[in-house]
């Protein structure tokens, strides 16, 4: 017996990035399951392209409009860019739930085993224990380095942006 979900069919894969939606393309902010991956459909309204690697920020345009951030330990990701860059002005996935690569913020490299933050400019960093920080504004943990990276270079990591 053929069992069908509730799930809507797909046209495009998770690594469709386009300027203009068509008839078949998701609307923004649509979620997706693929296999164990979990994506959000968003819109690039930044200046800054987010390249493979780099977390984006709601942009507080409008609905799910997303960027790169400069704010450090501030800012909450939407998602991370796993399959292709995303222009200016374009539609695409970001990856809420999975393993992606985790591109490292510059002077700062990623080792394995570590809690990564959102850092400046869409970079991930490790999340520091220092005292600076008081027991009410811990920067948030949003993934776990499975596979190191150097400064400014790309490694992996776990996400789970909920």
């Amino acid at each position: 017996m053929t069992v069908y979900g509730l799930s809507p069919i797909s046209f495009g894969s998770v690594s469709m990035v386009t300027a203009t939606l068509g008839a078949n393309d998701p609307e923004v902010g649509m979620t997706r399951d693929d296999g164990d991956e979990k994506y959000i459909f968003v819109y690039n309204n930044g200046n800054s392209q987010i390249s493979v690697g780099e977390g984006a920020t709601v942009s507080a345009v409008t609905g799910y409009s997303v960027t790169v951030s400069s704010v450090t330990h501030s800012d909450y990701p939407v998602g991370v860019c796993k399959h292709a860059t995303l222009t200016t002005g374009t539609y695409g996935w970001l990856l809420t739930r999975g393993f992606s690569p985790a591109k490292a913020g510059p002077d700062s490299g990623i080792a394995t085993g570590n809690a990564l933050t959102l850092g400046a400019d869409g970079r991930w960093q490790a999340k520091s224990n220092s005292t600076a920080y008081s027991q009410v504004h811990l920067p948030p943990v949003f993934g776990k380095c499975v596979l190191s990276g150097d400064s400014a270079a790309t490694g992996w990591a776990f996400f789970n942006i909920a």
